[in-house]
C-alpha cells in the first residue's frame, strides 16, 4: 500500500446521516461529527437525508446549521442513494446511521486509508454497546455484532453503517443501491456485491470507530429472533434474484434444502450444547438455527421486511443495526 497522502490533499467531505423520526437522536450526533471530525473538520459538511414523507427532521437541519436532503421513498436503500447523489463535484461522502456516535479520529482514520489507495469505499468500525443487565446469552450469542477487520485489508463484503465513499468513483461504475428494495434490508449486500462486480475495492479500517449504544427494546430474545430470522430471508431472497424463471427456482430448491440442513444441524447441536451448559455455544447455535428458518422461509417466498415500519405518526424502524 502506498504511504498515506497528508490529510490537507484530501477532498471535502459530505457527512450524511441517514434518518427516520428519530429526531431526539440528531442533536448529540450533529455535535459527535462535528466535535471527532478532527483534521478534516474544517472541510466537511453535515446533512440530514430524512427518509420521512413528513420530513420530521427538516427543524433539525435548519436548528443546528445543517443540510437537509428529503428522500420520501420509503427504505433505507433509497435513503444511501440520496446521500449519494447528494454530493458536489470532488466530494467524498461519509455515511453515518443516526443512531450511532462517531469516536475521535473516526472521519479522518476513513480518510487517511482513502487517500493511500483510493478504494470505492472504506469501510469503518461499528462498537455495539449492550446496556446494562442486558440477557448474557444474548451478548454471548453474537447478535448484532461485527467483525473487526485489519486497517488494509480488503473486504469481500459492505455495511454501510460507518463507511467513506468515493462518489465519483461508484457513479463512473455505474452502480447505485437498489431502491426497489423498499423496506426488506439488504441493500448493503447488494451494492458491495455490484460495486465488486464492476472493478471497485472496498478497504478497512480498524481505527475508525462509530459506537452505537443498542436500546433496551432491542435487547429481548425475541427481538432478536426476529431480526435474525428477517435477515436469513433477505439472503436467500437476494441471492436467488435472476431473470430466469427456471435458474430462480433451482436456486431457491438449494437454499431451501442448505437452510433445512443446517435448521436441523444447528438445533440438534444447541439441544447438546445447552445439555453441557454451554451457553456461548447454546446462544451462537441458536442464533444459526433462526438464520436458516429465515433461509427456508425465504426460499419458499415468504419476506417480512426487517425495516418495517408502523403506521404513520408512528416512531417505526430506523436506518439504525
Amino acid at each position: 500500500m502506498n504511504t498515506a497522502s497528508p490529510l490537507a490533499e484530501i477532498p471535502p467531505v459530505l457527512v450524511a446521516v441517514t434518518t427516520f423520526r428519530r429526531t431526539e437522536l440528531l442533536p448529540p450526533l450533529i455535535a459527535a461529527i462535528r466535535a471527532n471530525a478532527g483534521a478534516a473538520g474544517s472541510r466537511i459538511r453535515i446533512a440530514l437525508v430524512d427518509n420521512d414523507p413528513l420530513r420530521s427532521a427538516e427543524a433539525d437541519a435548519s436548528a443546528f446549521s445543517v443540510g437537509y436532503v428529503s428522500e420520501p421513498m420509503p427504505g433505507i436503500a433509497a435513503a444511501r442513494q440520496a446521500a449519494l447523489d447528494a454530493a458536489r463535484d470532488g466530494e467524498l461522502v461519509a455515511m453515518v446511521d443516526d443512531d450511532v456516535l462517531p469516536q475521535p479520529g473516526w472521519l479522518d482514520a476513513l480518510l487517511s486509508v482513502w487517500s493511500s489507495d483510493r478504494p470505492a469505499v472504506v469501510m469503518g468500525y461499528v462498537d455495539y454497546v449492550w446496556p446494562e443487565g442486558t440477557d448474557s446469552w444474548i451478548i454471548a450469542g453474537g447478535f448484532m455484532r461485527r467483525r473487526r477487520r485489519t486497517t488494509g485489508q480488503r473486504l469481500d463484503a459492505l455495511a454501510t453503517g460507518n463507511v467513506l465513499v468515493d462518489a465519483a468513483q461508484v457513479r463512473d461504475l455505474g452502480v447505485r443501491f437498489d431502491t426497489s428494495l423498499g423496506l426488506a434490508g439488504g441493500e448493503d449486500m447488494l451494492f458491495g456485491r455490484a460495486l465488486l462486480a464492476a472493478g471497485g475495492t472496498i478497504v478497512a479500517s480498524a481505527d475508525s470507530v462509530v459506537r452505537d449504544e443498542v436500546p433496551p427494546a432491542r435487547t429481548t430474545r425475541e427481538f432478536v429472533r426476529r431480526r435474525t430470522v428477517s435477515q436469513g430471508q433477505m439472503r436467500t431472497t437476494l441471492l436467488t434474484r435472476h431473470p430466469s424463471v427456471v435458474r430462480r427456482a433451482a436456486l431457491r430448491g438449494v437454499h431451501l434444502a442448505g437452510g433445512v440442513v443446517r435448521l436441523i444441524v444447528f438445533s440438534a447441536r444447541g439441544i447438546v450444547a445447552r445439555l453441557r451448559g454451554d451457553l456461548a455455544a447454546e446462544a451462537v447455535l441458536r442464533r444459526r438455527a433462526w438464520f436458516a428458518e429465515g433461509r427456508i422461509l425465504g426460499a419458499l417466498g415468504r419476506i417480512t421486511p426487517e425495516y418495517a415500519r408502523a403506521a404513520a405518526g408512528g416512531s417505526g424502524a430506523s436506518h439504525g443495526s
